[in-house]
């Protein structure tokens, strides 16, 4: 999984600490769910 925290802090201005906390769990889910998309694309395929 994505250390989405890590990413979060990283941004120029980072993400303020209680916004991540609310953000994570949108974000793992998000993941959760298009990852497995993600698997499915081929490089003939227009995204």
């Amino acid at each position: 999984m994505t250390d989405w925290k890590k990413i979060a802090a990283a941004l120029d201005p980072p993400i303020p600490e209680p916004d991540i906390e609310k953000l994570l769990p949108v974000m793992e889910t998000l993941e959760a769910a298009f990852r497995p998309l993600q698997r499915t694309l081929t490089p003939e395929d227009d995204v």
